[in-house]
C-alpha cells in the first residue's frame, strides 16, 4: 500500500460515522463520567457486543448479593451514581461496555439481559430473545431511539437517587435478586418511573450506537 493510500485509509478510520441518535466512545473503564459526558457526535458504536457471554453459574452473583444485604459489602454513597454504580457492578458481576454496565444471565424465565447506567437506553443494543431491562439514573438524557427490540426501562431521577441512594442501591439489587429466581424485574413505583417499549420500527441493527 502507497503512503498516499495509507494516509486516506487512517484518515477515513478515525473520522467520526454518521448515524441516528447520541453516541458515545467506549474506551473500556470503571469510571463512566467519560463516557457519559462525551458529545453526541462521538465515534458511532456497533448496536451491541455479540460476543457477550451468559452467565449460568448464578451462584457467586447469589453469594455478593447476600454479602451486600447483610452489610458485608460497602459502599460509600458519599460520591454519587458514579461511585454507586461501580459498586453495584462488582456485586451483580456486570461488564463495561460503551459507556455503561451490561450482563447476560440465565433465569427459570430465559436470558436476562440487564443494563445499569447514568443515560437512557438504545433498545437495539439489546437482543430480541432476551427479557431486556434497563436501569438508569437521569444524570443524562438523550432523544429516545425508534427500537425493533421489545424492552423495559426504569428511569430513577437523580432527585429521587440524592435523596436516599442507599434506598435505591437496595431496590436495584434486590429487583435483580427476584428476576435471577425467575420473578418479574420491577422496582418500587415511588424510587422508578417504568416505561415498557415494543418494536417501533425495523432499524438495521449495524446502525444502531451503543448507549
Amino acid at each position: 500500500m502507497s503512503e498516499t493510500e495509507n494516509k486516506t485509509r487512517k484518515e477515513t478510520q478515525n473520522r467520526p460515522q454518521m448515524g441516528s441518535g447520541p453516541t458515545y466512545s467506549d474506551s473500556p473503564s470503571d469510571n463512566v463520567n467519560s463516557s457519559i459526558t462525551s458529545s453526541p457526535t462521538d465515534t458511532l458504536r456497533t448496536s451491541k457486543n455479540s460476543a457477550a457471554k451468559i452467565t449460568k453459574n448464578l451462584t457467586p452473583v447469589f453469594a455478593k448479593i447476600r454479602k451486600f444485604k447483610n452489610n458485608d459489602y460497602k459502599i460509600d454513597y458519599s460520591i454519587g451514581w458514579n461511585g454507586t454504580l461501580r459498586c453495584v457492578k462488582k456485586i451483580l458481576q456486570l461488564d463495561y461496555r460503551g459507556g455503561s454496565y451490561y450482563k447476560d444471565y440465565e433465569t427459570p424465565k430465559g436470558v436476562l439481559s440487564l443494563r445499569i447506567s447514568g443515560h437512557n437506553a438504545n433498545g437495539n443494543n439489546f437482543s430480541p430473545e432476551n427479557i431486556n431491562i434497563s436501569v438508569y439514573v437521569t444524570l443524562f438524557e438523550y432523544e429516545h431511539i425508534r427500537t425493533n427490540v421489545k424492552y423495559t426501562e426504569f428511569r430513577i431521577t437523580e432527585d429521587t437517587y440524592n435523596k436516599d441512594p442507599q434506598k435505591v442501591a437496595h431496590e436495584i439489587v434486590d429487583a435483580v435478586e427476584r428476576a435471577l429466581n425467575g420473578d418479574e424485574f420491577e422496582i418500587d413505583n415511588e424510587i422508578a418511573d417504568k416505561t415498557s417499549y415494543e418494536i417501533e420500527s425495523e432499524i438495521p441493527k449495524e446502525t444502531a450506537p451503543l448507549l
